[in-house]
């Protein structure tokens, strides 16, 4: 891999190995500010656990939290206040587990807090506070240290998608895969939930690698991404979109290497021989029949 950001080469992405997931990650990365001390990213985070002014004492990454599982952050603030804080990089299904965090942190001292990181403010359910991707950048992109300034590329490219991506980063980080998201927020807004897919590698090679999505709260029955149409696989893959019911417009021919993804529908940009944009996703999913 070209590119020198740390965070980005730290989080090459590998499914169906033993390495931590690329959430976690970012909850690591981003409790390793808060821990420094960073006054901006603190007040940021008290503001939305309504303790304006106090710096954050302790860091707690990913506690046990009774019998609902593992948290992702518990901040505790000077005043004594805490505040469990859930870190999204997907849109959609919140999951039940925000419920069972509610009910085990009522037994705690004082007033807990919870505040829900995520990609947009458009859907946190109460009592949730939402703080964005975006305002955790804007806290930090006047800090002066070079390792802050990378963690804010990092949120940017690898977390909010924003830039192009080449063929090489698309298949060993999780710049494909938030490139996607950010395509399809940028589209659907409110209606659309989605969530990052990819095949097992083979040799280092995958099949596909990309986003699955579906639109006004229906089934995920949409897919959108890069394919290796060759047998044997070779180092060269298209960008295409996949519908499982649903017919497409230009319609393709449905790629060799995913012979056992029967989906019906599939429609095609090319060969990936430029660094993948925004505006190519947005070709493809353009040819959604509403």
């Amino acid at each position: 891999m070209t590119d020198s950001n740390l965070f980005t080469m730290l989080s090459a992405y590998r499914p169906g190995t033993a390495a931590t997931p690329f959430e976690n990650y970012c909850t690591t990365a981003l409790a390793y500010f808060l821990r420094r001390g960073h006054r901006m990213l603190g007040a940021l985070f008290a503001e939305a656990a309504g303790t304006i002014g106090e710096p954050v004492a302790l860091v707690e990454v990913q506690p046990t939290i009774g019998d609902s599982g593992i948290a992702d952050l518990i901040l505790t603030f000077e005043g004594g206040r805490r505040a469990l804080v859930e870190v999204q990089i997907e849109s959609g299904d919140h999951g039940h587990a925000l419920d069972g965090f509610i009910a085990e942190a009522s037994s705690w001292d004082g007033r807990p807090t919870f505040v829900l990181l995520g990609v947009g403010l458009d859907q946190v359910p109460a009592p949730w506070q939402g703080v964005s991707w975006l305002q955790v950048v804007e806290a930090l992109e006047d800090d002066p240290e070079p390792l802050a300034q990378e963690f804010v590329q990092f949120v940017l490219q690898d977390v909010l998608g924003l830039g192009v991506v080449p063929l090489d980063q698309a298949i060993t980080t999780n710049r494909l895969y938030a490139l996607g998201g950010a395509a399809l927020r940028r589209r659907f807004g409110e209606r659309v939930k989605y969530v990052n897919s990819a095949s097992r590698p083979i040799g280092g090679k995958y099949r596909y690698l990309g986003t699955t999505f579906g639109l006004d709260g229906g089934e995920m029955q949409f897919w959108v991404g890069i394919v290796n149409e060759t047998l044997p696989m070779t180092e060269h893959y298209h960008l295409m979109m996949a519908s499982k019911e649903a017919p497409l417009l230009t319609p393709a021919e449905h790629p060799r290497a995913t012979g056992d993804w029967k989906w019906g529908h599939w429609t095609g940009a090319g060969r990936v021989v430029r660094p993948i944009t925004a505006e190519a996703y947005d070709d493809l999913l353009a040819r959604l029949i509403k």
